[in-house]
């Protein structure tokens, strides 16, 4: 299910929800997993990053929910431009997904890493955009991340190389915080929340799946 929050600011108001949620479970000793979306998303995760600077944040590990392949510091990095924004988060354990090497074992590096976390962590959230084409994280529609039983995939799309997670890691997060701005996103927002398709067409359709799941937009429709 996934709750509808109409607001002249989604950016803030993902903000501080995040902000809330992880502090919450900071504050009562768990282990916390995040992870974050290039996009309008950075802006989202380094408002977070100020406002979690104060705690101890020896058990947040952090990363991506998809990357742009490349060379490390390549212009097109989600991690570069998180960290170029000032993103900064002291004593967390960071996991950057570029690691100079090729993109396969790139891939089963970030899927082993995400494993471990997944398994040690007490709660886990993570930050989403929507496409027009209906696409979240770096899952493509009719890419084979689709249908990757995998905690992470990598394909050649029409744009980049790309690697990301998958489905079965979204179906374990415990929140999904999604911000989606724009008046070109209304025509996906209304399809998501008024159609049935299938996930190969319309990849946020996992959100739905979820126990929780928060979608911020400034498009007001009465759905």
């Amino acid at each position: 299910m996934i709750d509808y929050i109409y607001t002249n600011d989604p950016t803030k108001q993902a903000v501080i929800e995040t902000t809330k949620l992880i502090k919450e479970h900071l504050i009562r000793g768990e282990q916390v997993l995040w992870l974050l979306s290039g996009g309008s998303g950075i802006t989202i995760a380094v408002e977070v990053s100020k406002r979690l600077k104060l705690l101890d944040l020896s058990r947040l590990s952090v990363s991506l929910t998809d990357e742009r392949f490349g060379i490390i510091n390549h212009d097109n990095e989600n991690w570069k431009q998180l960290l170029d924004a000032g993103f900064i988060l002291p004593k967390a354990n960071l996991y950057r997904p570029l690691i100079g090497k090729d993109i396969v074992p790139t891939t089963v590096a970030f899927g082993d890493w995400l494993f471990t976390q997944l398994e040690n962590s007490d709660f886990k959230i993570g930050i989403f955009g929507i496409g027009i084409d209906g696409h979240t994280a770096g899952i493509k529609p009719r890419s084979s991340a689709v249908s990757s039983p995998n905690l992470t995939a990598s394909f050649i799309g029409s744009d980049f190389a790309r690697i990301t997670i998958t489905f079965p890691v979204i179906k374990q997060l415990d929140m999904a915080i999604i911000q989606v701005s724009g008046k070109n996103k209304l025509p996906i927002i209304h399809s998501l929340f008024t159609n049935s398709q299938s996930l190969d067409n319309q990849p946020a359709q996992i959100f739905k799946e979820l126990p929780h799941a928060t979608l911020y937009t400034d498009n007001k429709e009465n759905l």
